[in-house]
């Protein structure tokens, strides 16, 4: 509820600070604010003139502050803070004295917010470059309040326009460096939340989460109500479609909102109060339903916030946070618990000096990094366990053993191995713990047959798992080794069912593996006297969650690397598979490009329909040949998987039950409809069934069975499964299957087409993403680009033009070569070696910590 923008035009904000704006527009004078305003002396309403000044680098008598003033001086960044559009409704039916106690609550939350990013945010620099960074002593604030939308729906909201000028401590001015704005939002969003929250609850309504969100509603105000006067959001929803952007609260999703705003139009406040008042009233929002919502008599106790919960949120998805990712734990927290800004304030402060997290450092960025005493102790257990098992040499082969079993590998495949392939057969003979990384079609399935062979020979056994059931059954089939799940193996372990005594297990995709996940599967191998081998690839896609352990044990432990790519037939193709795995993303568009392999569309739906027009093409004239279609989300997966059954059904393929249902796959619920013919995906395991997450089939028959819905299906290893939807589906009725035509780059990791791939792709595909969508194919991987998407990163949109070829091509690049890679925790400790590569880098951000 807290968006950001630069401002790039002045003219387009001045009209805030006119006159006339609020005698036709009907809203309240803006105000100057923050502790840089006074120091120029404003304290009172904006007016133009001086609105004007500031905006241009000068001070209100025209005293130039800065050294780019005047014209070219970069007026400033638009802070809009919104508040729940449940407040909003209340707003719009409570009387004067009510809305005019909310509306100073809202301001309340908005002044504080702004001195949150004082404190924390308000970065200038000085000296040559600009290298020197420091504090200042406030900000230049401007505040408008707003109670509509551009729509014309009740939306209480202010705008915070921050000034490109602030005082230096020693009386000097500067600009502000505007990264940290950004780098703090989401936290100073939360504070702006907490403190709204707690005057809500001192006026007598209650607060509640909904759906586990980060943000606060008013409780007593039904979502359908909400949905009915969110227009204007809706509105943006639809660019954001068009766009591809999933995330509103990002850089896009800011920018989308700016592009968005319609002219402000007049505003004739006492009819619309009469035309709320009556909608509302239509809806079931009665004044006496806000009566019963609302209890003044109620005494709300401030609470100590619950420090256990803000570390498990903290280190939900990572083990390494920010400062700024802590403040936001602790104020997203501070909703439910009636607690103020100096109460946040104080709980981060103990936080640290209690040693509830633990300082790590600070990066490349200058961002203060954090974990804490639990996370640092399990990646620390995770290294002791390593070092335990590397240290064995119980499973250690000798030599004639290996190479009689490459022989027999050789032979069972009808072609040798390569001299890298026999390096890594050796490599994960030797310790308790071996590791091979291997580039994507580099063969590192054709050594791990010959290490089960070399294993097996030598009287061990040799077991397979992974993260996903289906995953385990690709393993098993491609190398023959009995695999499952990781979770049914711990658990088989933990009971004893399973004895890991003279047994090998083969971890694949092991980059997929959490921290927490591979501390318990170590501890467990090595409790049992077992052997571990990790094959992965760094450079692909990592665990969802706490993500590095495979890249960390490598470097510190040692492994064998295949890197020759060898399942695109052609060398270019090899070459260009190579480059996206180096962030080298240009060379391997131009590649594309020059393939008639790339493709610009004018949005996200013509994006998505040439590639299946180009798909379709492909399969008539390729009918023995394999496909695959990708897309990073399934939000996206969903409108190709549609468009592809629309092709199906014209051919005749499906027939014509079109049965619609809920479906859910993760955390995604989504409408499938149904067919004779209709291919899918399973997206629960069910070991009862026999059915696996990930799993292919083809419905034989679809059919209304009472109230329930009758399915037989014929899974594509030649199974015939039958189940009505009420046996496999969640406590919503939402059935764990979904239509097939394309899926998620994530699950296709591990997987080999033989034929092309087509990809749609979206700008949250970074070098990973990219590498494995870009590796799957044998022949040919298709490209499709929404343009606008393209337009909007790269800054185009802003300035009302279409991008260049060029432009868009180079803003595609650098999307693609992005590299996210996270680091443990243990990896920035002082007492640990920090990594060379790193080194130069982390004394650096060292040198210029505030």
């Amino acid at each position: 509820m807290l968006s950001m923008n630069a401002i790039n035009s002045l003219d387009y904000y001045s009209d805030l600070a006119k006159e006339d704006y609020y005698i036709s527009g009907g809203e309240p004078k803006g105000n100057w604010a923050g502790l840089g305003a006074r120091c120029l002396g404003l304290t009172d309403n904006v007016d133009t003139k001086d609105y004007r000044n500031v905006f241009r680098g000068y001070a209100p008598d025209g005293t130039p502050l800065c050294e780019n003033h005047g014209n070219k001086h970069r007026a400033g960044w638009d802070l809009t803070f919104s508040a729940p559009k449940s407040l909003s409704l209340v707003w719009a039916l409570s009387d004067e004295k009510s809305r005019q106690e909310i509306q100073a609550g809202q301001l309340k939350a908005v002044k504080h917010a702004l001195r949150f990013i004082e404190q924390h945010a308000a970065i200038t620099r000085r000296g040559h470059g600009g290298k020197q960074q420091e504090s200042v002593v406030g900000l230049v604030a401007a505040l408008f309040d707003h109670c509509t939308s551009r729509a014309r729906d009740p939306q209480l909201h202010t705008h915070c326009l921050i000034g490109n000028i602030a005082p230096r401590h020693d009386g000097t001015w500067g600009t502000l460096e505007s990264r940290h704005l950004f780098l703090w939002q989401k936290a100073a969003g939360a504070v702006y939340r907490a403190t709204l929250a707690n005057h809500l609850r001192d006026m007598g309504f209650h607060i509640e989460q909904p759906d586990g969100k980060d943000h606060f509603e008013v409780k007593g105000v039904s979502r359908s109500i909400c949905r009915h006067f969110s227009k204007r959001a809706q509105a943006i929803e639809a660019v954001m479609e068009a766009l591809n952007v999933s995330n509103s609260s990002s850089k896009i999703g800011d920018a989308i909102a700016l592009k968005t705003r319609a002219h402000k139009q007049k505003i004739d406040r006492p009819a619309l109060f009469k035309e709320w008042h009556s909608m509302l009233n239509t809806l079931g929002f009665t004044s006496k339903h806000l009566a019963s919502i609302q209890d003044k008599n109620v005494e709300v106790i401030p609470m100590p916030l619950p420090l256990s919960s803000i570390v498990e949120r903290v280190v939900e998805k990572q083990a390494v946070f920010r400062l700024q990712d802590l403040y936001a734990a602790v104020a997203i927290e501070a909703q439910w618990q009636h607690t103020d800004l100096c109460e946040i304030e104080y709980t981060v402060q103990t936080m640290i000096e209690q040693q509830e997290v633990v300082f790590l450092g600070i990066d490349m960025n200058n961002n203060q990094l954090f974990s804490t005493p639990a996370m640092i102790a399990l990646e620390k257990t995770l290294i002791e366990y390593a070092d335990k098992l590397q240290q064995q040499n119980h499973y250690q082969l000798p030599e004639h053993t290996i190479l009689n079993a490459v022989s027999q590998q050789a032979a069972n495949q009808d072609f040798s191995l390569s001299d890298e392939q026999i390096e890594g057969v050796f490599s994960m003979c030797q310790t308790s713990l071996d590791i091979l990384q291997g580039a994507a079609g580099a063969g590192k399935s054709t050594s791990t047959q010959a290490v089960k062979i070399a294993y097996e020979s030598a009287g061990f056994k040799v077991i397979g798992a992974t993260i996903a059931r289906q995953a385990a059954k690709q393993l098993e089939e491609e190398t023959g080794i009995i695999s499952s799940t990781l979770a049914k193996l711990l658990i088989e372990l933990e009971s004893g069912k399973t004895k890991l005594t003279n047994t090998v297990v083969v971890v694949d995709e092991a980059g997929q593996l959490s921290s927490p996940d591979l501390n318990t599967l170590m501890t467990a191998i090595y409790n049992a006297g077992g052997k571990l081998i990790l094959v992965g690839e760094q450079q692909q896609l990592d665990a969802i969650t706490h993500t590095g352990s495979l890249r960390y044990l490598s470097q510190r432990q040692g492994c064998a690397r295949v890197k020759t790519i060898r399942r695109q037939r052609e060398p270019w193709a090899c070459e260009a598979v190579g480059q996206l795995r180096t962030g080298n993303a240009m060379d391997a568009l131009l590649a594309h490009k020059q393939r008639e392999l790339l493709s610009f569309a004018d949005d996200a739906q013509q994006a998505r329909m040439e590639l299946v027009k180009r798909w379709q093409q492909y399969c008539q004239d390729n009918p023995d040949k394999d496909t695959m279609i990708l897309a990073q989300r399934w939000r996206d997966v969903k409108p190709l998987n549609d468009l592809v059954r629309q092709v199906h059904q014209a051919q005749g393929n499906l027939g014509n039950e079109n049965i619609e249902l809920d479906c859910v796959v993760g955390k995604n619920i989504m409408s499938f409809q149904f067919s004779m013919g209709e291919r899918i995906r399973f997206t629960r395991n069910d070991y009862r069934k026999d059915l696996t997450n990930g799993q292919l089939g083809t419905i034989e028959s679809v059919e209304q069975n009472g109230e329930d819905i009758h399915f037989t299906i014929r899974c594509d290893d030649g199974r015939t499964v039958s189940f009505n939807r009420s046996d496999y589906c969640d406590e919503h009725g939402s059935l764990f299957m979904v239509q097939s035509y394309a899926t998620t780059v994530y699950a296709s990791q591990g997987s080999t087409v033989d034929g092309d791939v087509f990809v749609y792709y979206s700008s949250g595909m970074d070098r990973s993403a990219s590498y494995v969508a870009g590796s799957r194919h044998k022949d040919n991987c298709h490209w499709f680009v929404n343009s606008q998407e393209m337009d909007t990163l790269s800054g185009a949109s802003d300035k009302g033009i279409a991008g260049t070829e060029q432009t868009r091509l180079t803003t595609l690049a650098r999307c693609m070569s992005t590299n996210k890679e996270k680091y443990l925790a243990v990896e920035y400790l002082a007492e640990q070696q920090v990594q060379p590569q790193h080194q130069a880098g982390f004394d650096l951000a060292m040198s210029i910590a505030l």
